[in-house]
C-alpha cells in the first residue's frame, strides 16, 4: 500500500493564499481562530446526510506543506510575497480538530468539521476541506439510501457492487468506492480502492468478451475454466433465454450467478428465475445492473434479484445532489491571549451563527434519535443524558483519530438504524432534524419560547374554499392569546399557504377537469394575491415578529417548509434566536398543524399544542393527529 507522499498544499484555490499573504503582511494571521464545515440544508427531499471522505482529509491534512519550487511558483504567479513564502517554508497545520465520526449522520446546522488554531492556518485549509468533504459525503449519502433500498424485510439486505469508476475522474473513482463502501455497498469493481483502502473487490467480464469469442458457449466455459462454476455469467450479449440456457449447460446447476445489464428489469429477473429454476439451477442468483439508483431498486424490491451493480448514479452527480456544505469563521480573538468572541455572516439566505459550537444528542428509550442540538462556546455542560457528538480528531497537529474502514462502515450502519423508518425511505420529505441553538445565558428572563400561528387564512375558515368549522373562532382565540402572552415569546411566527397562480404548483391542486381527491389534491386556494391568502380578519397580527409563506409552486404543509421575507427558513430563525420550546396553534389540527408540529420535534424543539387555539377538518382526523402528536412527544395541552 505504500505510495509517493504528495505534499497537498496546492489544492487550493488561489484566493486562499492571497487573503493569507494580505494577514502575513498585516500580522493578523497568528490571531486564534476557530473555523466550522457545516450545511445550511439538505438536497432537496433528503431527510439526513452521511459524513465521509474524513480518513482522507486528515491524510491530506497531515501532508499539506510547500516545497520550494512550489513556494517560487507561487511567487513567480504573483500569488504571494516573500514574506509569506518564508512564513510557509516547513509549514505544518499544527491547531486543534473536532467532528462528526465519520459514518454518521448530519442535518441542516449540524457542525461536522471545527478546526481551531491561527487564521493564517484554518484559513487555508478551506479548499481542501470542501473538496473531500463536499465530495465523499455526497457518494454516502446516496450510496446510504442505495442501500437502505435493497433491504429486504426478511434477512439481510441484497448486496450491491460499487462500480462507477469509468463514469468519473480516475481518483474520483477510488474515492467513489471508498465512500459506497462505509455506507453499506458490498464490493467495487475499482483495484486501486481494494489495494488503497481494503475495499473487497469483485467482476468478472463484460460484453466484450463474450463479442471476441466465436460462441457464447466458448466465452462462458472459457471463463468458468479460468475462475470456476461460481462466478457470475452475462447473459443478456445476444438472448436472455438462450443465455442462460447456455450458461447452465456449460457450468452447470451449481453456477454461481448470472447478470442481468439490459431490458425491463423486473420482468427479465421474473423469467429468469423461473427459467434457472426449470433447469434444476435453483441456487443460482441473479445480478442487475443498467442505470440503477435507490427509486429503480425501491421499485424492484418484489423482484427475484439477488444483488445489483450500481455505477453512473453512485458515481456521478445524476444519483447524488451536492452535499453543500461550507466552511465558515465563527470565531477569532483580537490578538493572541485574548479571548475568542463570535463572527457570523448575516447575508440573505447565507447567514451563520457565531461562535464555536459543541453539538449534542439525544435518544429515546429504543434508541432512537430524537434531536440533535448545539451549546454556544460559553454555554455551561448540557443537560444529563446528551451525548456529544464531535471526538477529537487532531491535537496540536497530530492525528488522534484513525479508525479502520471497517470500523467506520461498521459504525455508519449503527448511526443509520438509529432513524425511524420514515426517515431511511426514498420519498421526499424535509431533513429529519434541523440542529438547534440552545444558548444558555445569564439572563433567565431571556424567553427561549417561540408561538407559530399556522394558516389561519380566509381559505380556510367559514366562508373560505377549505373553510374549517370553528376556524374563525380560533382566530379570535389565538389574538386573545397574544394580547395576553405575546411578551411571553421570543418570536412569534405566522405562515401562510402562497400558491401559485394558473398552475397545479406540483399537483397539490387538482388537474382541471379532474375532481380533488382531498388526500394529495385540493380545491384552488391561498392563491398571491388574491383575498383567500389574506390572514383571516379575527386575527390580530400585529404582534406577529416573522411572516412565513410556502407552498410557492409546490405541496407544503409545515410552516418549516417555507420561508421568511427574508428568505430565512424557520428552523434557522429559531435557532438564531436561541429559541428551544414551541408553541403550536392554527388550521387545520389534521393537516398543516400536524405537519408542523412534526417538523419541530424533529427540529429538536420541545413542543406544545395549545388547547382551544387550533381547529381540525374532521373529528376523526383530528384525533388521530393528536395522538400521533402524543406518541411524537408533544406536549398537547388540555
Amino acid at each position: 500500500m505504500d505510495r509517493p507522499v504528495q505534499t497537498t498544499g496546492l489544492l487550493t484555490d488561489r484566493y486562499e493564499l492571497t487573503m493569507l499573504d494580505s494577514f502575513v503582511r498585516d500580522g493578523s494571521a497568528g490571531r486564534p481562530a476557530v473555523f466550522e464545515a457545516f450545511a445550511r440544508r439538505l438536497p432537496d427531499g433528503r431527510r439526513y446526510g452521511m459524513l465521509a471522505g474524513l480518513g482522507r482529509l486528515l491524510e491530506a491534512i497531515e501532508r499539506f506543506s510547500y516545497d520550494a519550487d512550489e513556494l517560487a511558483w507561487l511567487q513567480e504567479q504573483g500569488v504571494i510575497g516573500t514574506e509569506t513564502a518564508r512564513w510557509l517554508t516547513d509549514f505544518r497545520f499544527a491547531g486543534d480538530v473536532d467532528g462528526y465520526r465519520e459514518g454518521d449522520l448530519y442535518f441542516p446546522g449540524s457542525p461536522i468539521l471545527t478546526v481551531t488554531g491561527t487564521l493564517g492556518e484554518c484559513l487555508v485549509l478551506e479548499t481542501l476541506v470542501l473538496s473531500v468533504l463536499n465530495h465523499d459525503t455526497a457518494i454516502a449519502s446516496a450510496a446510504a439510501r442505495m442501500v437502505d433500498a435493497a433491504r429486504t424485510t426478511t434477512g439481510p439486505g441484497r448486496p450491491i457492487i460499487e462500480m462507477g469508476g469509468r463514469r468519473t475522474h480516475e481518483e474520483a473513482a477510488v474515492a467513489t468506492a471508498r465512500a459506497a463502501y462505509l455506507a453499506g455497498f458490498a464490493t467495487t469493481s475499482n483495484l486501486a480502492a481494494g489495494r488503497r483502502y481494503g475495499v473487497p473487490t469483485a467482476g468478472t467480464a463484460a460484453h466484450a468478451f463474450t463479442l471476441a469469442h466465436d460462441t457464447e458457449a466458448d466465452a462462458f466455459r472459457s471463463q468458468v475454466e479460468a475462475l470456476g462454476v461460481g462466478t457470475t455469467l452475462l447473459v443478456d450479449t445476444y438472448d436472455i433465454a438462450q443465455g442462460i440456457r447456455t450458461a447452465v449447460e456449460v457450468a452447470g446447476t451449481g453456477l454461481g450467478a448470472v447478470r442481468i445489464d439490459s431490458g425491463d428489469l423486473a420482468e427479465e429477473s421474473h423469467k429468469a428465475r423461473v427459467l434457472l429454476d426449470s433447469l434444476g439451477a435453483t441456487g443460482t442468483r441473479i445480478v442487475v445492473t443498467s442505470d440503477l439508483d435507490e427509486f429503480v431498486i425501491t421499485a424492484l424490491a418484489d423482484a427475484p434479484i439477488d444483488g445489483y451493480g450500481v455505477g453512473t448514479r453512485v458515481a456521478t452527480g445524476s444519483g447524488h445532489p451536492t452535499a453543500s456544505m461550507v466552511y465558515k469563521l465563527v470565531a477569532i480573538a483580537d490578538a493572541p491571549g485574548e479571548p475568542l468572541r463570535p463572527v457570523a455572516k448575516k447575508s440573505k439566505d447565507k447567514g451563520s451563527v457565531g461562535g464555536r459550537k459543541h453539538a449534542f444528542r439525544e435518544y429515546d428509550a429504543a434508541g432512537t434519535l430524537r434531536a440533535e442540538w448545539l451549546t454556544g462556546q460559553d454555554a455551561p455542560p448540557p443537560a444529563p443524558g446528551a451525548r456529544p457528538v464531535q471526538v477529537a480528531l487532531v491535537r496540536a497537529g497530530e492525528v488522534v483519530h484513525r479508525p479502520t474502514l471497517t470500523e467506520v462502515r461498521d459504525f455508519a450502519a449503527a448511526t443509520l438504524a438509529t432513524l425511524p423508518a420514515d426517515a431511511r425511505t426514498v420519498a421526499a420529505g424535509p431533513a429529519y432534524l434541523t440542529t438547534t441553538l440552545r444558548e444558555e445565558t445569564a439572563m433567565a428572563s431571556q424567553s427561549t419560547r417561540a408561538l407559530i400561528v399556522v394558516d389561519v387564512q380566509n381559505d380556510f375558515v367559514e366562508g373560505g374554499s377549505l373553510g374549517v368549522t370553528g376556524g374563525r373562532e380560533v382566530a379570535g382565540r389565538i389574538s386573545a392569546h397574544l394580547a395576553a402572552h405575546a411578551g411571553d415569546y421570543a418570536v412569534v411566527a405566522a405562515s401562510r399557504d402562497w400558491h401559485h397562480a394558473g398552475e397545479t404548483n406540483g399537483g397539490h391542486f387538482h388537474a382541471p377537469g379532474e375532481e380533488p381527491d382531498f388526500v394529495t389534491t385540493w380545491p384552488v386556494h391561498c392563491v398571491q394575491g388574491e383575498a383567500g391568502s389574506d390572514y383571516a380578519p379575527e386575527l390580530v397580527t400585529s404582534a406577529v415578529t416573522h411572516h412565513v409563506v410556502k407552498g410557492m409552486g409546490e405541496p407544503a404543509y409545515s410552516a418549516f417548509e417555507g420561508v421568511t421575507d427574508a428568505g430565512e427558513r424557520l428552523a434557522d430563525l429559531l435557532r438564531e434566536a436561541g429559541v428551544g420550546e414551541v408553541d403550536v396553534t392554527g388550521i387545520a389540527t389534521d393537516h398543516c398543524v400536524r405537519a408542523t408540529a412534526l417538523d419541530a420535534v424533529r427540529a429538536g424543539f420541545r413542543v406544545r399544542l395549545l388547547d382551544g387555539l387550533h381547529a381540525g377538518v374532521a373529528p376523526d382526523s383530528s384525533k388521530a393527529a393528536l395522538e400521533e402528536l402524543v406518541a411524537a412527544g408533544v406536549e398537547v395541552t388540555r
